[in-house]
This record gives C-alpha cells, sequence and structure tokens, in this order.
C-alpha cells in the first residue's frame, strides 16, 4: 500500500522548510536538480494517490447509488 496523503503532505512541507531556512539564512546556491527532481517527484505521487483516493470513492458512491435505485423499483 502507498503512502497516504498526508505522508506526503509531511514530506513536502518539511523539504519547503528546509529551503526556507537555507533562504533565510543567506544560502544563495539555487537548488540541485537532485533536490527538485525529488520534490517534483512526490508532488507527482501525492496528485496520483489523492486522484486514485478520489475514483475509488466515486465508485463507492455509485454502486451505493446503483443498490438504492435498484432496491426502490
Amino acid at each position: 500500500m502507498g503512502r497516504k496523503p498526508e505522508d506526503y503532505a509531511r514530506l513536502l512541507a518539511s523539504a519547503l522548510d528546509k529551503i526556507h531556512a537555507a533562504e533565510c539564512h543567506g544560502a544563495t546556491e539555487p537548488l540541485s536538480e537532485h533536490c527538485v527532481r525529488v520534490i517534483g517527484q512526490t508532488i507527482a505521487a501525492a496528485i496520483d494517490e489523492a486522484r486514485k483516493i478520489h475514483i475509488e470513492q466515486e465508485l463507492v458512491a455509485m454502486r451505493e447509488r446503483r443498490e438504492r435505485i435498484h432496491l426502490h423499483s
């Protein structure tokens, strides 16, 4: 099972906090390609996981509506 959206949120918040702290302490070096790639992959994975959760919720709702319609017909 994949990570929960909350896990991705914590990872991204941690990364952004570190970037902000570095900027506040005068670090002027740009982010490394690796850092940018990891942040991008994390965002993509979080979006994919959220999409899967949304689809699952919609499928459950559709099944429930279908069952209610079938019971009342």
